[in-house]
């Protein structure tokens, strides 16, 4: 069909994370694009797969239905063009080219299965676009399950934001689960039992911090965002589509909500307000990370969620390529 990017668009950015399936409808002409609609399906497609490296087949299946159902809500959407990636448990998996195949197979889909690299260059530009001038040297950081994505940036004096550096590291929250075997509530003691791998993985977080000291973390979405309503509460008063800019964290309220993960148990975490049930059950590894990191910076450091993250880069990225296409493009 032959469209003009002079008229509006609907575009939509699937991303199939190892723990959360997510597509991003978006409206977008010359002028811009805007979110209308995000549906997320918890599949945990890397549930019980990272040490023999192998998507299972309850989870291959559980992976199709999700994208099954997108599909549908693509077609009630009228979307033009579909972007699809997968992340941490399918890059890993000796199988995640045949999910890929069947993807292509059942929906038409091509799907990019990415590097860690490529997930954190997207992350920022999602990220980037809710930053302020307010701040100076800020750490992205986005807590997956598979692998956890780092972003240095720096704003120049023309005030651009520059990557100084990215990291990947595979620490994502899935992982840590099926290695670790944690107790349900986490506690000190399961805490401890992490440090010493948290210190070994990190390692390359902590050169980044020694050399630039970031005087501010913004998380991205997911994870952050439960943090965000469980100390701040609930902002029903701005739409989640309509979210655009930072939301600070208070650190003191972050460190009493960390507390409650390391000791209630799961049944109590999701009376949480602003618990998501989907994250309840790995959130405190979420915490955890967090803390680590956290631990690595200045006390004075502050702590933001950003409602965006790499499906709104994916997404801008699709935006601008068909904003440098002239006359009529065909999708």
């Amino acid at each position: 069909m032959t469209e003009s990017i002079r008229e509006f668009h609907r575009i939509a950015v699937i991303d199939c994370g190892t723990n959360m399936f997510t597509v991003l409808i978006a409206e977008g002409n010359n002028d811009g694009w805007e979110r209308k609609h995000v549906i997320r399906q918890p599949v945990f497609i890397g549930q019980g797969g990272f040490q023999n490296r192998s998507i299972r087949t309850d989870r291959f299946a559980r992976g199709l239905d999700a994208l099954r159902t997108f599909h549908q809500a693509l077609r009630n959407y009228d979307v033009k063009l579909v972007r699809v990636v997968g992340t941490s448990a399918l890059r890993d998996a000796n199988n995640g080219t045949d999910f890929a195949a069947e993807v292509q197979r059942q929906f038409g889909w091509d799907m990019d299965i990415i590097s860690g690299q490529d997930e954190a260059g997207w992350i920022f530009r999602g990220v980037v676009q809710t930053l302020n001038e307010a701040l100076d040297r800020v750490l992205i950081m986005d807590i997956g399950g598979g692998s956890v994505e780092f972003v240095l940036t720096q704003r120049t004096a023309s005030g651009q934001w520059e990557v100084k550096e990215a990291l990947s590291l595979d620490a994502g929250v899935a992982r840590l689960e099926e290695f670790g075997k944690p107790e349900d509530p986490l506690g000190e003691s399961g805490e401890k039992r992490y440090s010493a791998f948290l210190n070994n993985v990190m390692e390359p977080l902590e050169a980044v911090l020694a050399t630039h000291q970031p005087t501010a973390l913004v998380g991205s979405s997911g994870s952050f965002d439960t943090f965000a309503e469980a100390v701040n509460g609930s902002k029903a008063e701005v739409p989640y589509l309509e979210r655009r800019t930072l939301e600070p964290i208070d650190r003191r309220g972050l460190q009493h909500l960390h507390g409650r993960l390391m000791t209630e148990p799961y049944e109590r975490r999701l009376k949480i307000p602003g618990m998501a049930p989907a994250r309840a059950k790995m959130i405190p590894l979420s915490s955890m990370l967090v803390m680590h990191v956290l631990s690595k910076m200045e006390a004075s450091a502050t702590v933001y969620r950003s409602p965006f993250a790499m499906r709104e880069g994916l997404m801008d990225e699709v935006w601008q390529h068909l904003c440098k296409v002239s006359g009529d493009q065909t999708i």
